[in-house]
C-alpha cells in the first residue's frame, strides 16, 4: 500500500530444534565416553583413580574458565549478529595461545600451593600435563562457540565427537595398559587434535587473512566479561564441591561422589542442547526485532516456544538418570554403593538447573548478561555457606544437599531475572502447549531437508 512502511523479508533461520538435536548428540558424545573412561578408571584402580582424574580435570576446567574472561559467550554473540567468522577464528586463536599460556601457568601456581590438601594424591607430573593442554582447551571452546554463532550446527557436532573419539580410543584404551598416567595422557591428545580441527573447520570460512586484526574483538570482550563473571561464580556451584571435598575427604570419597556428578549430568544434556542453539538465536532474533525484520511480538513468541521444551524434556531426561544410578553398583561394583544415594539427592536440583541455565541464556541473548552475573553472585554466597557447613560435617553427602539446594536456587532467581528482563508471564514461558509437541518431527523434517541440500550443494560443486 503506497505511504505503508515495508518491513525487509525476513532472513532464512535453520530451525532451532534441529539445532537443538545436533547440539544434544555433540553433548551426549563426550558424556558417553567420559563414563566409558570412568568405568574403565573405577575397574582398573577404584574409587581413587576416578577421582584423582576428577580433580584434574577441574583443575584445567576452572583455569580455562577465568582466563578466557568470557570471550566465548561474546564471540556467539558477535557472530550471530554478524561477525564474519574466518575473523574471528584467527583473532581467539591468537589469544588462546595467549591467555592460555597465562592460565596454565597461574594454574600450577595454584596446584603447588594446594598440593598438599586439595590436590594432595595427584602427582606434580599429571597436574603439569593437564595444565599444558589449556591453550588448545580454550582454542576448542572459542571454535565452538564461533561455529554455533554462525548456525553450523555439524561443525559444533564434530568438534564435540572428535574429543569423544580420543577419550574413548586414547585415554580409555592407554587407561587399561597405563593406568591414570595413560588417562591423562589420552585427554591431552585429543584436546590437542580437537582444536586443530577447530581450526580447520573455521579456515574454511570466507573473509579476513591469517593476521589478527582489532575487528569487533573488544565488543565480543566487553559482553564476555559480564557473562565471565556469572560463569565464574556459577563455578562455585558447580565445581567447588569437589575441590572442598577433596580438601577434607579422600580421594576414594571424591571418586565416589564424581560418578553421582557424571551420571546425574547426563540430565543436562537435553536442555544443555537447547541452551546453545537459543542464546544465538535469541540474540539474532532481538538484532531482527530491532532492525524491522521481525516484529518484538514474533521474537519473545519464538524465544518462549524454546523454553517451553527445556521444560519438556524434565521427564524423560528424570526417568533416564534414574535408571543410570540404579545400574551403577552392577556396572562400577560394589565399592560405588553410595554412588546411588548421592545421586538422587542430586538429580531434583539438576533438573530444575537444566530449565535455569534455558533461562539465564535468554537473558544473555537479550543483550543483558549483568542479570546472570547477579543471580550468581546471590547463589554463590549461598553456596559457599552450605558447601563449608555441610561438607566438613557430612562429607560427600554433604556436597550432594548443598549442590542439589544451589541448583535449586540458581533456577528460581533465573526465573526472576528473565521476567524482568523479559516482561513476559512465566506460565507463557514454562507451561508447555500441544503445538509444542508437534515441533519435533517439525525439527526432524527441517533437518532432513537441510541435509539433503548440503549433499546436492556438494555435488554441484
Amino acid at each position: 500500500m503506497e505511504g505503508s512502511e515495508r518491513r525487509p523479508a525476513p532472513a532464512q533461520r535453520r530451525h532451532l530444534a534441529g539445532g537443538a538435536a545436533l547440539s544434544v548428540i555433540a553433548d551426549v558424545g563426550p558424556l558417553v565416553a567420559a563414563g566409558v573412561l570412568s568405568i574403565v578408571l573405577g575397574r582398573v584402580i577404584g574409587p581413587s583413580g576416578n577421582g584423582e582424574f576428577a580433580l584434574l580435570i577441574t583443575l584445567a576446567s576452572f583455569t580455562v574458565l577465568v582466563f578466557s574472561l568470557g570471550l566465548s559467550t561474546g564471540l556467539t554473540y558477535e557472530v550471530s549478529r554478524g561477525w564474519s567468522a574466518r575473523r574471528a577464528f584467527v583473532e581467539s586463536y591468537w589469544l588462546a595461545l595467549a591467555l592460555g599460556v597465562v592460565g596454565a601457568a597461574a594454574g600450577f601456581g595454584f596446584y603447588w600451593l594446594t598440593r598438599h590438601s586439595v590436590f594432595d594424591s595427584v602427582e606434580t607430573s599429571l597436574a603439569a600435563v593437564v595444565l599444558a593442554i589449556v591453550p588448545a582447551l580454550m582454542a576448542t571452546q572459542f571454535a565452538s562457540a564461533i561455529l554455533l554463532g554462525r548456525d553450523r550446527y555439524e561443525g559444533y557436532v564434530t568438534l564435540a565427537l572428535t574429543t569423544s573419539a580420543g577419550l574413548l580410543f586414547g585415554a580409555a584404551g592407554l587407561a587399561l595398559a597405563f593406568e591414570l598416567p595413560g588417562a591423562v595422557a589420552g585427554f591431552a591428545g585429543s584436546s590437542v587434535i580437537t582444536a586443530a580441527v577447530g581450526a580447520i573447520l573455521l579456515r574454511r570460512s570466507k573473509g579476513a587473512s591469517l593476521l589478527p586484526d582489532a575487528g569487533r574483538l573488544p565488543e565480543a570482550f566487553r559482553f564476555g566479561l559480564l557473562a565471565w563473571g556469572g560463569n565464574l561464580l556459577q563455578q562455585v556451584n558447580y565445581r567447588f564441591d569437589l575441590l572442598i571435598l577433596g580438601a577434607y575427604a579422600g580421594a576414594s570419597e571424591v571418586g565416589v561422589y564424581s560418578v553421582a556428578l557424571t551420571l546425574t549430568g547426563v540430565a543436562w544434556v537435553l536442555p544443555h542442547g537447547l541452551q546453545m542453539v537459543i542464546f544465538p538465536r535469541t540474540a539474532n532474533l532481538d538484532a531482527a526485532a530491532s532492525s524491522g525484520e521481525v516484529t518484538p511480538e514474533e521474537s519473545d513468541a519464538a524465544v518462549a516456544r524454546g523454553i517451553r521444551h527445556s521444560v519438556l524434556l524434565l521427564a524423560p531426561a528424570g526417568l533416564f538418570v534414574a535408571v543410570l544410578l540404579v545400574l551403577v553398583p552392577l556396572v562400577y561394583g560394589s565399592s560405588f554403593d553410595q554412588t546411588v544415594g548421592l545421586g538422587f539427592v542430586l538429580l531434583p536440583g539438576v533438573l530444575a538447573l537444566g530449565v535455569g541455565k534455558v533461562l539465564g541464556s535468554v537473558v544473555a541473548g537479550r543483550g543483558a548478561p549483568r542479570y546472570n552475573l547477579y543471580a550468581a553472585a546471590i547463589v554463590a554466597a549461598i553456596t559457599l555457606v552450605l558447601y563449608f557447613t555441610l561438607i566438613p560435617a557430612y562429607d560427600e553427602w554433604g556436597a550432594a544437599a548443598a549442590s542439589s539446594i544451589s541448583y535449586l536456587a540458581t533456577a528460581v532467581i533465573s526465573a526472576a531475572f528473565f521476567r524482568k528482563v523479559l516482561d513476559m508471564p512465566l506460565r507463557t514461558a514454562l507451561i508447555p502447549t500441544t503445538a509444542d509437541l508437534r515441533n519435533y518431527p517439525e525439527a526432524l523434517d527441517a533437518l532432513r531437508a537441510h541435509l539433503r541440500s548440503r549433499r546436492v550443494r556438494r555435488r554441484a560443486v
